[in-house]
């Protein structure tokens, strides 16, 4: 069914928003533009006033609730992992083009003991999907060898933990050479892709860390754009990020003062960003000792829960997701909020994760109430 929906805002003044090529540039570097998780949307330097910058040009039910979406690198996929055990992998430019028939590529029932997936990342080659599952297991799926008569692809566990009521997340490094994924104990594992070794595992207080602690889990990731850093946040109140380049040295825990439901760089890793139950808090990084520190938080004040988040690729401004299925639209520049959508044309219930496609200029919103919208800007 063709679907175009025109979202009016609450705010009259917003900014045009354009589509353009630094996006693709990035998509190379941040793996949060692509496979794992959120993108961003790129956006002119000025401000102006037009009445609806948003359509929605798909929207698509999954079924139940919908935990986690992801992009291809190069655009031509869509999956998404829902409360139905089921991971579908979507066709874009069918969904673009209204060929229903092949909507679908395929859909994998995720194993009984995995419950269902919580978290997903494509390689950078598109072949693969990995998954964090509700009790802690993350797995590998080969697209390129499923039966779609059986809903299942060939897979291999990276991990398996057997816990219950989990909420791992799993990120790319922005080469594709490593994966991170958040673990029940409170730490975070970092695999070698090309052979699934282990390379090190991350704890808050020191680093490496042999995986006791069991407290203090990470519930989002993000890595910065070049790749040293990567910054994990709990709902214990804390923000920890480790150095790469240092032996994956821990170098910053921020006390933050309230649990961190997302969290993002800004392009140029001079800004970070986090979602709570106020709304945005951002926070200036200093890199000039060599370590980074960061400042004292803003907060971009929201009616609801901010459950995720991402930068637009010049950094000015922020696209966030609430527990009320709103997204809106922040000017980091001039701390205010830019736009935000209306019930009528928000999700029904909250959102649980967003993601960009520059491949195709769509972003794309995962919902409680079973439904995935994609976006366009105008």
């Amino acid at each position: 069914m063709k679907l175009h929906v025109y979202i009016p805002f609450l705010v009259g003044c917003i900014t045009a928003v354009s589509l353009a090529a630094a996006a693709v540039a990035l998509e190379s570097t941040n793996p949060r533009l692509t496979a794992t998780s959120i993108a961003a949307l790129n956006t002119p330097q000025h401000v102006a006033q037009v009445s609806s910058p948003f359509s929605v040009v798909r929207s698509i039910s999954h079924g139940n609730s919908v935990n986690a979406l992801a992009f291809s690198r190069d655009g031509r996929w869509l999956a998404t992992a829902g409360g139905d055990s089921k991971i579908r992998v979507w066709n874009v430019n069918a969904l673009l083009q209204e060929d229903e028939q092949n909507y679908v590529r395929v859909v994998i029932n995720i194993p009984t003991s995995d419950t269902y997936a919580t978290s997903l990342a494509f390689s950078a080659d598109g072949q693969w999907l990995v998954t964090g599952t509700y009790n802690g297991d993350f797995r590998r799926w080969d697209l390129n060898a499923c039966d779609p008569q059986r809903s299942t692809c060939n897979t291999a566990l990276l991990q398996e933990k057997g816990y219950r009521g989990v909420d791992p997340k799993v990120s790319f490094h922005p080469s594709g050479t490593l994966l991170a994924g958040s673990n029940y104990d409170g730490t975070v594992t970092i695999w070698n892709w090309a052979d699934s070794s282990v390379q090190t595992i991350l704890e808050p207080e020191t680093g490496a860390h042999d995986g006791s602690r069991l407290d203090g889990r990470f519930s989002t990731l993000a890595f910065s754009n070049n790749g040293r850093y990567l910054a994990a946040g709990t709902h214990n109140k804390s923000i920890t990020l480790w150095d790469f380049a240092e032996n994956f040295d821990r170098v910053l825990t921020i006390e933050t003062n309230l649990g961190v439901e997302a969290v993002d760089f800004s392009p140029n890793g001079e800004m970070l960003a986090n979602g709570n139950l106020q709304g945005v808090e951002l926070r200036t990084l200093n890199y000039r000792r060599s370590r980074p520190r960061a400042s004292a938080p803003q907060l971009l004040e929201n009616p609801s829960r901010v459950t995720s988040l991402l930068f637009s690729p010049d950094g000015r401004y922020v696209l966030s997701g609430d527990s009320d299925g709103t997204l809106a639209i922040w000017d980091v520049e001039d701390m205010d909020l830019v736009g935000r959508s209306d019930g009528q044309h928000s999700h029904a219930r909250g959102i649980l994760d967003i993601t960009y496609d520059p491949v195709n200029g769509l972003y794309a919103s995962a919902s409680i109430d079973g439904t995935v919208k994609l976006w366009r800007l105008q």
